[in-house]
């Protein structure tokens, strides 16, 4: 029997979980019950996904777990393993339950894709556009995350794009926060788990 490499942080059954076991991955859902079990771990697991929406309640329930389960979570990356976060569809603070802070501004519109920084977390979507329900601010200067991808702004040539993809080592793993409302590309998927 094959291990189950990703943990999928949600609610309810979701599409995405069809969508990532459709392409070949192991997934199941962890829901904030389990999470809080005195006895869970994420031995085993080689990805964590928070879906988008996470931090909003008409979505999904998930952040008050995320943040009382946030030791868990960090130390599941510290160990080796990677943690994906998408926009959290508030703009209240959702992202306080990492380790290192993170500014979301909540803007959903349409986007052209820059690529920053070479990185094999840019091939999240492989195409030029893609959907975003915000930016990342204050990631560029003086901070630990490394900005992979941002809007391309093409209007002012000097002005640089909203960061949409950003990525941080933290211990052995890797935390990697984006905005990006599409579904990963199934290569991203494998460079997350190492395959």
């Amino acid at each position: 029997m094959k291990r189950t490499e990703i943990a999928l942080l949600w609610d309810k059954d979701t599409l995405f979980r069809e969508y990532l076991i459709d392409r070949g991955f192991t997934c199941e859902i962890v829901m904030p019950n389990t999470l809080s079990a005195p006895f869970f771990s994420f031995t085993g697991y080689k990805l964590v996904i928070v879906q988008a929406g996470f931090g909003n309640e008409l979505y999904s329930g998930m952040l008050k777990a995320l943040r009382a389960n946030s030791v868990l979570i960090n130390e599941f990356v510290k160990v080796g393993g990677t943690l994906l976060v998408s926009g959290a569809l508030s703009n209240k603070d959702a992202y306080n339950w990492l380790p290192v802070k993170i500014e979301y501004v909540m803007e959903k519109r349409r986007v052209r894709i820059e690529v920053v920084k070479e990185h094999k977390a840019a091939v999240i979507v492989e195409k030029e556009e893609c959907m975003c329900d915000g930016y990342f601010e204050g990631v560029e200067a003086e901070t630990e995350w490394e900005v992979i991808l941002r809007i391309k702004e093409e209007r002012d040539k000097d002005k640089k794009g909203k960061a949409i993809l950003i990525a941080l080592k933290y211990g052995a793993g890797e935390i990697i926060a984006t905005t990006i409302h599409e579904y990963p590309s199934e290569r991203f998927i494998a460079y997350c788990i190492g395959k």
